[in-house]
């Protein structure tokens, strides 16, 4: 039968050598260098069977089956094309994720599941490594793959440069977020924990329970355990978090609980978070924080609730804060759109109560050539100034209507203009009394270029403003920037600019108060060629009299994997420099890497060497670095494997002898 008649009576594009197809069974026999394709599945083999009536397809010899961007390679395959899952022997699979840089090699005797989302691989090993003998690997009696998410491991074993270093019962690895499990307890010692031993061991249940367990025995502060756990319910899912310390110098127990949980009821998308910490140092409170909120988006609306509260509770005092925010947004027309808010506190303690309630209600149109807003905002006390220190800060829009009008070219010119007009009335309150006036203003703003030549270009933004208030006050504002940029040479442009504002009068409201007077120069001169960059600025202050420090900045690469950086600061004032930095990062070969940072310091008149790091890498998959940081007089010893920088062991040595450890955790949570 030929390829093209075959193709048109089954669901799916082949291609063989050789084939057959029985139309009253619908079987599909290929062999030679055969490929199927159905939807986004792709199936690559040497023979393959496929009964289109199941839609079940068994492939073997030189396997390879892509499914979207995820590509399995195995001795065989057995696989459903309408449910998308099957089972490759021998097989080996590359994944990679938003955390990881690199990819992450899975082998395995046999991988079954849904290979483009989720899958396990029994008898298998993951590694990060490229290679058939890589330097860091894991084997495992299982992994369980969550696509772009996270790989469980169970009874898995470590082996580094093909030597076991030890076993444990499971082990996550995690390629969505910087997150994993350490390997080996952390030994250390620290002034307030004395020696410490701490671990932080990952477990998973199943795909939607897994987390870890936290064990810390310290000399000084006593033991600590824990345990945080992230679940996926139907439509829900949350982190819960247990610590609790038996605490050595209260006799008591420390503990902390938190609660992070999402929901999604219909439209609607609920979360909570609730923070609950005891302590039993003199004086430490107990203290509870816990947020929720909830938002819903309809087609042409928005609402959203949110509430916090916070309490603490001493000896003898207690004290409690709410605040809640209701917000509801309509878009009632093409042109005509409103917002209305609401913003309730409550601050409750043993001295009394402060309850109160800020509304807001805005109004925004739309119309041809212009925008309006209307803004109507302010309080109510709703407990009538009871509280001590009941009387703040705030002001009040009574309501405040605003109109913009659009963007045009100033006639004759490439500049655009725009204007801008406002009657409101106010209303702010101070601890020395309240003002209540109505303000009309006017502004006016143009910028755009005034100069364009083909070695530079002159710009311009400006703005004058005009308020008058009802009580008799009056104020004008002018503010405006002068850029010029020129073309010296094709490496070198140099820049210039002007500030300057004023203003005459003055507003009764401090809302309403602007900076005062202002004029300022400022140059930059950037120098560039290919492979580096060079940039000195400076300004000067018209109004104080007095120049700013010249800052000269100097970035050099003059090739891959080597760059360079210099930096210095000329201070007038003190006649010399300020400071002064060196910074450079080499790579020697694929092997090594070598980094330096110090600084000159003008106030002590000394250079400090800060770091200086060297690097060793191992097949571009597992590095080792040395650090001296001068600094703090300290050496650190620390390794990682390149696709997972930030999980990362780290031991060091101060300038006193005493051993350091980079804390895994600090208690009670990171």
């Amino acid at each position: 039968m030929p390829p093209a008649m075959a193709q048109a009576e089954i669901p799916v594009t082949l291609r063989a050598k050789t084939f057959q197809y029985n139309r009253i069974t619908r079987v599909l026999v290929a062999a030679g260098d055969v490929m199927v394709t159905y939807q986004d599945i792709t199936i690559n083999a040497d023979r393959l069977r496929a009964d289109l009536g199941t839609n079940d397809v068994r492939a073997e010899g030189r396997v390879r089956l892509d499914v979207g961007r995820q590509s399995i390679r195995g001795d065989s395959l057995d696989y459903n094309l309408v449910a998308r899952r099957g089972r490759v022997t021998r097989a080996a699979a590359a994944y990679s994720g938003p955390m990881v840089l690199g990819t992450v090699f899975i082998r395995a005797e046999t991988m079954e599941g849904a290979l483009d989302s989720f899958f396990s691989a029994r008898v298998s090993s993951c590694t990060t490594c490229e290679g058939p003998n890589p330097v860091v690997n894991l084997t495992a009696g299982e992994l369980t793959v969550h696509l772009n998410d996270k790989i469980v491991g169970r009874r898995v074993t470590v082996w580094i440069a093909g030597r076991k270093v030890f076993t444990w019962p499971s082990f996550v690895i995690f390629i969505r977020e910087q997150r994993a499990s350490r390997l080996l307890p952390v030994v250390g010692y620290s002034e307030t924990e004395g020696y410490f031993l701490k671990t932080f061991y990952s477990y998973a249940l199943n795909e939607n329970h897994y987390g870890y367990l936290r064990l810390d025995l310290m000399d000084r502060l006593g033991v600590g355990y824990g345990v945080e756990h992230a679940y996926r319910l139907r439509r829900g899912s949350g982190v819960a978090f247990l610590y609790r310390l038996e605490n050595k110098q209260t006799g008591g127990a420390d503990s902390r609980i938190v609660l992070s949980h999402q929901q999604q009821m219909g439209d609607v998308t609920a979360r909570l978070f609730a923070d609950h910490v005891t302590a039993t140092m003199p004086g430490a409170p107990v203290e509870l924080f816990a947020v929720v909120d909830a938002y819903h988006r309809g087609p042409r609306s928005h609402s959203m609730l949110y509430q916090s509260y916070s309490g603490r509770d001493w000896p003898g005092f207690w004290s409690r804060t709410y605040s809640g925010r209701a917000v509801h947004s309509l878009q009632m027309s093409d042109a005509l759109s409103a917002e209305l808010v609401a913003d309730f506190s409550r601050a409750a303690s043993s001295s009394g109560t402060d309850d109160e309630l800020f509304p807001r209600l805005v109004l925004r149109y739309r119309g041809a050539g212009y925008s309006a807003s209307l803004v109507a905002e302010g309080r109510v006390d709703l407990d009538g100034d009871a509280f001590p220190g009941d009387v703040r800060y705030t002001a009040e829009r009574l309501p405040e209507l605003t109109v913009v009008g659009d963007p045009r070219l100033l006639a004759g010119t490439r500049l655009v203009y725009q204007l801008q007009a406002g009657l409101g009335r106010f209303r702010e309150t101070l601890l020395s009394g309240t003002t209540d006036a109505l303000r009309t203003d006017a502004a006016v703003t143009v910028g755009g270029p005034l100069l364009v030549s083909d070695r530079g270009y002159l710009n311009l933004r400006a703005q004058a403003r005009g308020s008058h208030y009802s009580n008799g006050d009056a104020r004008a504002f002018v503010s405006g920037r002068l850029d010029y940029t020129h073309q010296i040479n094709p490496s070198l442009t140099g820049q210039l600019g002007l500030t300057y504002q004023d203003q005459a009068g003055q507003s009764p409201f401090a809302f309403d108060r602007l900076s005062g007077r202002m004029a300022q120069a400022d140059a930059t001169l950037t120098y560039r060629q290919p492979g580096l960059i060079a940039t000195a600025t400076t300004s000067y202050d018209g109004i104080a009299g007095r120049m700013a420090p010249v800052v000269a900045q100097v970035q050099y690469a003059p090739r891959p994997g080597w760059t360079a950086a210099a930096a210095a600061a000329y201070d007038p004032s003190l006649g010399g420099l300020s400071r002064a930095e060196l910074a450079f990062d080499v790579t020697l070969s694929p092997h090594w890497q070598a980094a330096y940072y110090g600084f000159y310091d003008g106030t002590t008149g000394r250079f400090y060497h800060d770091r200086l790091t060297i690097t060793r890498i191992w097949d571009d998959c597992l590095a080792a670095a040395i650090t001296y940081r001068g600094v703090a007089g300290e050496i650190w010893f620390e390794t990682w494997l390149t696709a997972l920088p930030w999980v990362r062991g780290r031991v060091g040595v101060s300038g006193q002898g005493t051993i350091l450890f980079d804390q895994p955790w600090l208690w009670p949570r990171q």
